[in-house]
C-alpha cells in the first residue's frame, strides 16, 4: 500500500473535478444539436405506444409538459445533475480505499472515466444509470438485509432495463453482491432469487417482443415534433427493427479484431493484475468457499462480452465492461471481502520497480493511460493522446 493517501486523494479529486467540468461543459456546447445521438436516445418515449428504451423519455416528457420547460432542456439538466452525482460518488467510493500502484493505474485507464469525454459521441449515454445504481447498491450493502437489498434491486433496476435493455448483461454484478449477504442457503433465499430472476427475464421478454410498428414509430416521432418541437434521432429509427439488423451491421475484419484485442489487453492489464493478485478472505459464505475470486470475476466478465456480438459500439462495451469490473473489484476490496496476495512474484517485482524508480511508474501511467483511447465503433482507428485533445477542445470553445 502507498503512504500519503491524503495527497493521492487530493490529486485524484482534481482529476475528477476536471472530468466533471469537461463533461458538463462539452455537453452544454452540443446538447442542442439534433445530431447529438446521446440526447436523441433520451427523447425516446411512449408517445406512440410502449417501446423499449422509452421509460425515462416518457418521464422527461411528462415533466416538460407539467413545468412548461422544453424537453431537451429537461434532459440536459438531468444529465448535468447525473454527471455531478456520478463523479462525486466515484470520488467518495474510492476515497477511503488504501491504494497501491496497480489501483492507481487501473483508475486512470483510458477505458474508465476519461473515455466518454475523449469520445464525446458517448457523453451522456444511458449506461451512467447502471454505474450509479451499482455505486448506490454498494453503499447501501452494509445497511440492509438480503431481503431488503433484493427488493431495492428490483425497484432500481427495472427502470434501467426499461431505459436500455443492454443493462441485463450487467445484472450479475448486482446478484453477486447479493450473494455476499448469504451465509447459509435456505429455501426462502433460493425462492427469492429464483422469482426475482424470473421477473427480470420477463421484463426482457416484454422488451424484446415490443418491436414498434412503423405506424407507431411515425406516431411517436410526429408527437415528439408537434408537442415538443423535437426530432427523432438515429436511435429511434432502430426501434422497429429486429436484432438481425444490428447483427448485419457487424463484420469485423482480422485487423479490427487484432486492434480490439490490443485495446482489451492494454486497457485491462492492471485490472487483470489486481484480480490475479487477489483472493477471498476467510468467509462463512458457502458459495465463495467453493469458488475462487478469479473464477467469480470470469463469470461476471463473460456476459459483458455478449454486446460485442450484437452491435458495433465496441468502445462503449469496453467502457461499460471495464467500469463494472473495476467498481466491483473496488467494492470487494473496500469491504475486505478480498485481500492482496503480496507473496506473488510478479506483484512483488512490479511494486519494487515502481517504488524505487518513479520514472518507470510515471512512464507506465503516461503510456498506458494517456496516450490512446478506443473509438466508439469497432472499425475506427485508435484515438491518440486524449488529454491533449480534450484540452485543445476546451481551448477552442473557451
Amino acid at each position: 500500500m502507498l503512504k500519503n493517501d491524503k495527497k493521492l486523494n487530493y490529486y485524484f479529486g482534481i482529476y475528477i473535478a476536471f472530468l466533471c467540468f469537461c463533461s458538463i461543459y462539452f455537453l452544454s456546447t452540443s446538447y442542442d444539436h439534433f445530431s447529438n445521438n446521446a440526447i436523441s436516445e433520451w427523447l425516446i418515449n411512449y408517445q406512440g405506444g410502449f417501446v423499449r428504451r422509452g421509460f425515462f423519455g416518457e418521464f422527461f416528457a411528462q415533466i416538460s409538459l407539467f413545468i412548461k420547460i422544453p424537453l431537451r432542456e429537461v434532459i440536459v439538466n438531468f444529465l448535468y445533475l447525473i454527471f455531478f452525482i456520478y463523479y462525486i460518488s466515484i470520488f467518495l467510493f474510492i476515497k477511503n480505499i488504501q491504494k497501491n500502484y496497480f489501483i492507481i493505474i487501473a483508475l486512470l485507464s483510458p477505458l474508465f472515466l476519461i473515455w466518454p469525454i475523449a469520445e464525446r459521441e458517448a457523453l451522456g449515454r444511458k449506461e451512467l444509470l447502471i454505474f450509479l445504481a451499482f455505486i448506490f447498491f454498494s453503499y447501501i450493502y452494509n445497511y440492509l438485509s438480503f431481503r431488503l437489498l433484493l427488493t431495492l434491486l428490483i425497484f432500481i433496476y427495472t427502470p434501467i432495463l426499461l431505459t436500455h435493455e443492454i443493462a441485463i448483461f450487467y445484472l450479475p454484478f448486482f446478484y453477486i453482491v447479493l450473494f455476499f449477504k448469504i451465509e447459509k442457503i435456505n429455501l426462502e433465499r433460493i425462492l427469492l432469487i429464483f422469482f426475482s430472476s424470473i421477473f427480470f427475464l420477463f421484463i426482457i421478454y416484454i422488451i424484446y417482443n415490443s418491436k414498434m410498428s412503423s405506424i407507431e414509430l411515425e406516431l411517436m416521432c410526429s408527437n415528439i415534433e408537434k408537442i415538443f418541437n423535437e426530432k427523432c434521432g438515429l436511435g429511434a429509427y432502430f426501434l422497429d427493427k429486429n436484432i438481425e439488423v444490428y447483427l448485419n451491421e457487424l463484420g469485423p475484419k482480422p485487423t479490427h479484431l487484432l486492434r480490439n484485442l490490443l485495446i482489451f489487453f492494454i486497457g485491462y492489464i492492471f485490472l487483470i493484475f489486481l484480480i490475479f493478485f487477489s483472493k477471498f478472505n476467510e468467509t462463512k459464505n458457502i458459495i465463495f468457499r467453493i469458488f475462487n475470486y478469479q473464477l467469480v470475476m470470469i463469470f461476471l466478465f463473460l456476459p459483458t462480452i455478449i454486446p460485442f456480438f450484437i452491435a458495433v459500439d465496441w468502445g462503449r462495451w469496453f467502457n461499460i465492461s471495464y467500469t463494472m469490473l473495476l467498481l466491483f473489484y473496488l467494492f470487494c476490496f473496500k469491504n475486505k471481502i478480498i485481500s492482496f496476495n503480496k507473496t506473488n512474484k510478479i506483484y512483488f517485482y512490479l511494486s519494487k520497480k515502481f517504488s524505487k524508480n518513479k520514472t518507470i511508474l510515471f512512464l507506465s501511467i503516461f503510456l498506458i493511460c494517456f496516450t490512446w483511447n478506443p473509438k466508439a465503433v469497432y472499425n475506427e482507428d485508435i484515438g491518440s493522446i486524449p488529454i491533449y485533445r480534450i484540452l485543445a477542445k476546451l481551448h477552442k470553445h473557451l
